[in-house]
């Protein structure tokens, strides 16, 4: 398996990824350009954030399939990478299923307060998102 950055060269083909999954409803390819895929004879795997001045929001992190531990870290320092480049200080994910949220807590994420999170300048708590557990990791 490759860890491989988004360009223009292979943009279609994540936006062909993206599209064959159910729980993706819109792409952003802004966003799907800030992110890397997993390759290991198709795409198994996509990892990309969102910028807001100094923070990434985590808007994609899809697998078909299971992979390796390591892989998954590797994609994950690959973006992370990336992200400082661009003067991003912190990544944060809202997160509403108890697996995902285990996957970031192995990633290094910690509990973020919901009270100093706003999407559009409204408190995610007055949001649809209001359910969700945020999480953040600082890239400092």
């Amino acid at each position: 398996m490759e860890i491989i950055k988004v360009d223009e060269s292979n943009l279609e083909m994540i936006s062909k990824f993206l599209n064959s999954l159910e729980i993706i409803n819109d792409i952003n390819k802004d966003v799907v350009l800030n992110g890397s895929y997993v390759f290991e004879d198709e795409v198994v795997g996509f990892l990309s954030f969102e910028e807001f001045n100094k923070i990434g929001l985590i808007r994609y992190f899809v697998f078909k399939k299971m992979v390796d531990h390591k892989i998954v870290m590797d994609l994950f320092n690959k973006v992370c990478l990336s992200a400082k480049k661009k003067n991003i200080d912190t990544l944060i994910t809202l997160v509403v299923k108890e697996e995902a949220i285990s996957v970031f807590r192995e990633l290094g994420f910690t509990v973020a307060d919901k009270k100093d999170v706003y999407i559009e300048e409204i408190n995610i708590n007055d949001t649809r998102f209001k359910d969700a557990i945020v999480l953040k990791y600082s890239l400092k």
